[in-house]
């Protein structure tokens, strides 16, 4: 293993195994391997543990970091970026960020929009079963203001139809913005969903893709400020 990008986050490792089994002895096995140096056999574990949706951040992050150690980069960043999915770790984006830099990858420019964009996609659920409850609170304060009170609920109306409208657009468009890391060193982007289009660009492992739909094996994604295609197998979607 050469020396890893990673070492400023290790000491996450530490944490308690949050969504793990503790008596798991497949994750104590891997856990035994990965103590023991050998990486390999531990990441083929921790991958099956992942299949079945056994992870914590603790998990991924050795993950990103055994990936990275294999000098394989598009894996290394997927893990990384599940990794701030489930810690919310400011550090792993400066992270992405330094290897983004030095391996001079697209897609990693971060602000406070896309850190924010990136906490409501992580609580979306919990977000819509809140605004829901706030409305549903509302709307007996309504009848309640009309029928027992005998008042007109101007304002309560209106924070109402405030709180539906929000409910609308984040049920319809905080989940709009999905993304993707390239696993292939060379991967074609097309101008159109077929294999007939013209190559826009060949591009190695590593970069993240804005997704904006899909047709068929195909994903319409943004690369730069144009829209082009990629086969869906060619790319991680990030998501846990």
């Amino acid at each position: 293993m050469r020396k890893s990008l990673l070492p400023a986050l290790l000491f996450f490792l530490m944490l308690p195994a949050i969504g793990q089994t503790a008596t798991s002895p497949v994750l104590s096995r891997a856990d035994s391997l990965y103590n023991t140096k050998q990486y390999t056999q531990a990441l083929d574990l921790y991958k099956t543990l992942f299949a079945q949706s056994r992870y914590s951040p603790a998990m991924l992050l050795r993950m990103a970091y055994i990936e990275e150690g294999l000098s394989r980069l598009g894996e290394s960043l997927y893990y990384l970026n599940l990794y701030y999915l489930a810690s919310d770790d400011a550090g792993a984006l400066r992270k992405m960020e330094e290897l983004a830099e030095k391996n001079n990858l697209e897609g990693y420019k971060t602000d406070d929009a896309t850190h924010a964009m990136a906490l409501i996609q992580k609580h979306y659920s919990t977000i819509a079963w809140i605004i829901a409850s706030v409305c549903v609170l509302l709307m007996a304060l309504v009848y309640y203001q009309l029928r027992k009170m005998h008042v007109k609920p101007t304002l309560t109306s209106l924070a109402l139809i405030f709180c539906l409208v929000v409910l609308f657009l984040h049920i319809n468009f905080s989940l709009q913005s999905e993304r993707g890391i390239v696993a292939n060193s060379s991967t074609y982007l097309m101008s159109g969903p077929s294999a007939a289009s013209s190559v826009i660009a060949i591009i190695g492992e590593g970069h993240q893709l804005e997704i904006n739909g899909k047709k068929d094996v195909w994903l319409r994604v943004q690369w730069k400020d144009r829209e082009v295609y990629v086969k869906e197998f060619l790319v991680r979607e990030i998501r846990l």
